[in-house]
C-alpha cells in the first residue's frame, strides 16, 4: 500500500514546480525574443542585397551564362595562347538578362527585356598586339519593352533584335557553342601576315562575315507561330528595315529549322561596318536538318550583300563595290553515351568572297602588294578577295549543370588580288594560314 506524502514534502515539491515553470517561460519568452530579433535582421540584410522587383504586378526573371575559353593561335610565325571571352553570338558570349511581364487580361501581356553582354577579352577581337579586346568591359545589347496579344502577335520598341538577326543560324547539332555560322565570331580580330612574316593593316573580319541583323533601335513586329511558321518585320535606325521568316518542324524521324530575310540599309553611321556606310542590301538565309534516331545532322547557311551607291577606291576611281558572298556548312552526329547529356561531334567548311571593301587605304593595299606600280600610294585597289575556313570539333553536355565543355580546331586561308588605275591584275604576296585551338566551357544560370 502506498503511503501518502506528509503535507511538508508536498508543499516543497509543489513550490519547486511552480518556480521552474516561471523560470522556462521566461527562458522561452526571452529566446522568442532573440531568434525573432536575429531573424527580423537577416531578413532586412537579405532585402537589402537581393535583386528583387519593384512591384507586385510584373514578374522577374534574371538569367543568363559564363562563358570563357583557351584560345591557342598560330598566325605562321607567333604562338600564343590566351584566356578569352566565348564571342559566339548571344546565344554563347556571356552575358545576365533581366525579363519582366504583366498580364493586362487573358488575351494580352506587356513586358520587358533587358540583355547586358560582357566583353572581357572576346575571341572576335583579341589580336598579336591586344589580348584584352579592347577596354569596354559590358555593353547594352537589348533594351526593349513589348505589348504582346495571343492572337495578333507582338510589338516591341527598343534596342531589339532585327528580323534578320538569327537568319544565316538554324542549328540543331548542338555544337555552335564551339562553331557556328558566324566564323569571325573567333579570331576575327587578328591582323593576317604575309608569307614573308610581315603583319598587313587587314583583319581576318575584313574578308569575313556572316550577315547577320543583329541588334539596333527599332520597331518590331512579330506575328504568332502558325504550323511552325512566324513573320517578323522591323524598322528603324536611319535608316534599317528587316523581313524575315522561321519554320520550325518535324516529319516522321527529321526534325528541320530555317530562316531568312531580307535587309535595306541606308544608314549613313554604317551599321554593318561596311565601305562607309553606303547603302546596300542583305539577303540571308540558313537551313537545318537532323535525323532524330541516329543524332546525324547537316546545316547551309549562304548570304549576299549586295551595294546600291558607288565609293572611291585607293586608286581614286567611283566604282560600286562587288556583290559579297559567303556559304557555310557543318556536318554533326551527337549521341547520349552518358548519363550527363549529349557528345556532339561536328565539321565544318565555309567560303567567303569579295568583303574585303573596295575603298580600304593605300597602306592595306601596298602591304598586300608585291613589289611593282602598286606600292606607290593611290596607284592600284583591291579589286578582290577570298577565304576559306575548316574545322572540327566536339562538344559534352553537362545536362545536371546546366554546362557544355568543348574543343575546337579551326584553319584560316585567305587570297587578296589587286588592280591598277587601268584595271590591269597586279601581283600580290601570298599570305599566311592562321591555326586555332578554342578549349572551353559555358554555364548557364
Amino acid at each position: 500500500m502506498i503511503q501518502p506524502l506528509p503535507r511538508f514534502l508536498t508543499a516543497v515539491l509543489f513550490a519547486t514546480f511552480l518556480w521552474n515553470l516561471g523560470t522556462s517561460q521566461s527562458i522561452a519568452a526571452d529566446f522568442a525574443d532573440d531568434c525573432c530579433a536575429d531573424l527580423e535582421e537577416r531578413v532586412a540584410e537579405l532585402e537589402a542585397t537581393t535583386a528583387r522587383k519593384g512591384n507586385h504586378d510584373v514578374s522577374l526573371t534574371v538569367s543568363g551564362h559564363l562563358s570563357q575559353a583557351l584560345l591557342f593561335w598560330d598566325d605562321g610565325v607567333e604562338q600564343n595562347v590566351y584566356i578569352v571571352g566565348n564571342a559566339n553570338d548571344s546565344y554563347n558570349q556571356s552575358n545576365f538578362q533581366f525579363n519582366g511581364e504583366a498580364e493586362i487580361s487573358a488575351d494580352w501581356t506587356a513586358g520587358f527585356q533587358f540583355t547586358i553582354r560582357v566583353n572581357n577579352a572576346l575571341s572576335a577581337d583579341v589580336n598579336q598586339f591586344d589580348d584584352d579586346g579592347g577596354s569596354q568591359l559590358f555593353s547594352l545589347w537589348e533594351a526593349y519593352w513589348y505589348v504582346s496579344n495571343k492572337h495578333l502577335g507582338q510589338l516591341s520598341v527598343g534596342q531589339a533584335s532585327r528580323a534578320s538577326d538569327g537568319a544565316p543560324e538554324a542549328d540543331l547539332s548542338k555544337t555552335r557553342v564551339a562553331a557556328f555560322s558566324g566564323v569571325q565570331s573567333t579570331s576575327g580580330g587578328f591582323f593576317l601576315r604575309r608569307d614573308d612574316g610581315t603583319l598587313t593593316p587587314l583583319f581576318w573580319a575584313d574578308l569575313i562575315d556572316f550577315l547577320n541583323g543583329d541588334t539596333a533601335n527599332v520597331v518590331r513586329y512579330d506575328t504568332q507561330t502558325f504550323m511552325g511558321f512566324a513573320l517578323a518585320a522591323t524598322f528603324g535606325e536611319d535608316d534599317i528595315w528587316d523581313v524575315g521568316a522561321t519554320y520550325e518542324g518535324e516529319r516522321g524521324d527529321f526534325q528541320f529549322e530555317a530562316a531568312a530575310a531580307y535587309t535595306q540599309q541606308t544608314d549613313e553611321n554604317g551599321l554593318h561596318g561596311f565601305s562607309g556606310g553606303i547603302d546596300n542590301s542583305v539577303v540571308v538565309g540558313s537551313f537545318a536538318l537532323l535525323h532524330k534516331p541516329s543524332g546525324l545532322n547537316a546545316l547551309v547557311a549562304a548570304g549576299k550583300l549586295s551595294f546600291d551607291q558607288k565609293v572611291e577606291a585607293a586608286d581614286g576611281m567611283l566604282l560600286k563595290p562587288a556583290d559579297a558572298k559567303y556559304i557555310y556548312t557543318k556536318l554533326g552526329w551527337f549521341n547520349n553515351w552518358t548519363t550527363l547529356g549529349s557528345t556532339a561531334f561536328y565539321g565544318e567548311y565555309s567560303r567567303f568572297k569579295d568583303f574585303a571593301p573596295a575603298d580600304l587605304g593605300g597602306d592595306a593595299v601596298a602591304s598586300v602588294a608585291s613589289g611593282g606600280i602598286c606600292m606607290t600610294p593611290g596607284s592600284c585597289r583591291i579589286s578582290g578577295s577570298e577565304a576559306e575556313v575548316w574545322g572540327l570539333g566536339i562538344v559534352q553536355w553537362i545536362e545536371p549543370a546546366a554546362m557544355q565543355i568543348y574543343l575546337g580546331y579551326r584553319h584560316f586561308e585567305a587570297d587578296v588580288s589587286l588592280v591598277d588605275a587601268n584595271r590591269a591584275r597586279q601581283a600580290t604576296t601570298g599570305l599566311k594560314d592562321f591555326q586555332i585551338i578554342k578549349l572551353g566551357s559555358i554555364i548557364a544560370f
